[in-house]
């Protein structure tokens, strides 16, 4: 499988670090240059802050506008070069000596057209969806789907037909590139087991296209937190409840 290491141009550690992991693999790769946050943040054909406060209750760093838009930007390359998938993978990212084994099983017969496989955190998923993918590892239906406790955005397998669902979603931005809720109902979310295995982040590294400081887990919050944040974030009632609960408060 075909991957993308989305890295600054002038993140010469960071591309030594990818590229010594991705040749000792023999998985075949590029560098795709990351776009930079700070040159796009104040067109708004790029950047929407105005649907970021309100999805959001905050604007978004420039950070996390040059990461959306590099993800986005991946979408249609995949979309462009006719590839079936591709590995998506940040310039940061820890990868285990299974991945191409694991990689391999999903190409022969794991994936389906619109699939998008999070291979970095799966801590929630559906009971009875387990099926065996690999050694150690299965692939399941995640639940819950949101930044923090499933996802992330470190490592995932995108097919053509998810990145050309996915592509215009987020232009302009208006929502951090791992926040994944806002694409159900276009592709189909799964998940690799044991979570934080195949994929994992390198803590040391300052981050340069997302945020400035790595959010901390969330997998120690229980279940009732998540379906709340998903009510508030991702329904229009909950967006409206939630604001109006604000403006009583006197928090707007």
């Amino acid at each position: 499988m075909f991957a993308f290491v989305i890295s600054l141009p002038n993140a010469m550690d960071r591309r030594s670090f990818m590229e010594i992991q991705l040749r000792q693999l023999g998985i075949p790769f590029e560098f795709f240059d990351a776009i930079l946050g700070s040159k796009y943040i104040h067109d708004p054909a790029y950047y929407d802050d105005r649907l970021s406060r309100k999805l959001e209750d905050r604007s978004l760093r420039p950070g996390e506008v040059g990461c959306a838009l590099s993800h986005a930007a991946v979408y249609a390359e995949i979309v462009k070069r006719g590839l079936p998938w591709a590995l998506i993978l940040e310039d940061d990212a820890i990868l285990h000596h299974d991945l191409p084994k694991v990689l391999d099983a999903l190409e022969n017969g794991k994936l389906n057209q619109g699939d998008l496989v999070f291979l970095e955190r799966c801590d929630h998923y559906k009971w009875g969806s387990k099926r065996p993918l690999w050694g150690k590892f299965s692939i399941v239906e995640p639940i819950l789907v949101r930044l923090g406790n499933n996802a992330q955005a470190a490592g995932y397998v995108v097919t053509a037909k998810a990145a050309d669902a996915m592509r215009n979603v987020n232009i302009p931005v208006h929502f951090p590139a791992d926040n994944w809720g806002y694409y159900r109902g276009l592709i189909n979310f799964k998940g690799v087991i044991p979570t934080l295995t195949l994929i994992r982040q390198v803590t040391s590294f300052d981050s340069q296209t997302a945020t400035n400081k790595r959010r901390a887990p969330f997998h120690k919050y229980c279940i009732v937190t998540y379906w709340w944040y998903g009510f508030k974030v991702y329904t229009s009632l909950g967006r409206r409840l939630k604001h109006m609960a604000k403006k009583i408060l006197g928090r707007e």
